[in-house]
């Protein structure tokens, strides 16, 4: 069966008036709160669903590779970043100086987020990754938000005709965050090779490794062609590292330059970092593991909210969102209560819920405490 909304339904809410991306009051960012809390729980009280982190544990080799280099801490790494550098260059067919590492992926694009002029405009696909739009927000630069098509993919054409002088930076999360839709390859290339004649173009791939659909593909090849486009990824997702903070972009070397200025750090990543993201890098069997678990995973949300009657997005990432017809935020608060942390939208003038592909017990128990709500 496929787990999408019925295109009767999208095209009522879509006939309504315009509505933002919403995260209800006080909901911001990971840097700031949880869904529905002001303080950071700790991460053994409570069953973490919200922040989209991998459930399976970091590779076998990685622990080793941490174990082995604690020694090291009492050194700065600022360095010795050649070889985490040189097995992405290896992996990705691109030379070493067009890889740019920060402590996360999202410590590169607010980087380049303070490129952009005071007067420049960021253009933005509605809704898209919320942790973008709040530094965003933060530094005061403008937002030209174009809402999602009806397949939840980017609506590439509006998006270039709102192309103007002011526009100094294009965002394009595929897969996106929250819907985990994709943006078809043929479509998202031909977008870029055109858009980056005009202004810098950052294609946030931090899904990356989950996607499995022939449709997708990375825009990494542009980039070797040297076009004006830079392409992040992340350590916190499929390999799960989210809690060492380490993640990369990939440019040509003149943009790599103009980051390296605007650098508030000069050694952002630490070195167990390092040593994890390198070894997790190289281990191939357990990135496969982790996509079989959270595509088992996946099935078991669509099936089981399916018989809750309720509509999901296609998911190419390791969460699922789905619509519901009762206020998400004031459910988020209860199922906080029952110690079940997920993240509540509104956008598109309707209510939904972000679950993370948990592990089958706390799946099991989210949808138990869902079912008793609904």
């Amino acid at each position: 069966m496929r787990y999408a909304l019925n295109r009767r339904q999208w095209i009522k809410t879509s006939a309504l008036a315009l509505a933002g991306l919403m995260t209800g009051p006080g909901l911001t960012s990971c840097k700031g709160e949880t869904s529905v809390m002001k303080k950071i729980p700790d991460p053994g009280d409570f069953i973490m669903l919200h922040n989209n982190e991998s459930p399976f544990g970091i590779s076998p080799i990685a622990r080793k590779a941490i174990t082995g280099s604690i020694d090291l801490s009492n050194r700065y790494p600022h360095r010795n970043y050649t070889q985490l550098i040189d097995s992405i260059a290896e992996r990705e067919d691109i030379p070493p100086d067009h890889i740019i590492l920060g402590a996360g992926s999202t410590d590169v694009m607010v980087t380049l987020i303070h490129l952009v002029k005071k007067e420049g405009e960021i253009l933005v696909a509605d809704p898209t990754y919320f942790d973008f739009i709040y530094y965003a927000n933060l530094a005061d630069r403008p937002l030209n938000r174009v809402r999602l098509n009806d397949k939840y993919e980017h609506d590439l054409e509006t998006m270039e005709k709102q192309i103007s002088p002011r526009t100094d930076l294009i965002y394009v999360c595929n897969p996106n965050n929250p819907t985990g839709s994709i943006t078809p390859k043929d479509k998202l290339q031909a977008f870029c090779e055109q858009a980056s004649k005009k202004t810098m173009v950052v294609v946030d791939e931090a899904y990356h490794e989950y996607v499995q659909d022939e449709a997708y593909a990375s825009m990494i090849d542009l980039v070797k062609q040297a076009k004006n486009i830079i392409v992040t990824r992340t350590f916190s997702k499929i390999f799960a590292l989210a809690g060492l903070r380490i993640g990369y972009g990939i440019a040509h070397p003149e943009i790599l330059k103009r980051l390296h200025k605007l650098s508030r750090n000069f050694a952002p990543v630490a070195w167990l970092s390092l040593k994890a993201a390198v070894a997790s890098h190289q281990d191939q069997m357990f990135i496969q593991s982790v996509n079989k678990k959270n595509n088992q995973a996946k099935a078991f949300l669509y099936e089981e909210l399916d018989k809750l009657g309720l509509s999901c997005i296609p998911s190419h990432t390791n969460f699922v969102l789905f619509k519901i017809d009762r206020d998400a935020r004031e459910l988020a608060k209860i199922l906080e209560r029952k110690k079940i942390l997920i993240r509540p939208f509104v956008f598109h003038d309707s209510q939904w819920i972000r679950v993370s592909c948990g592990t089958k017990e706390e799946l099991q128990t989210f949808i138990s405490s869902l079912g008793q709500l609904i």
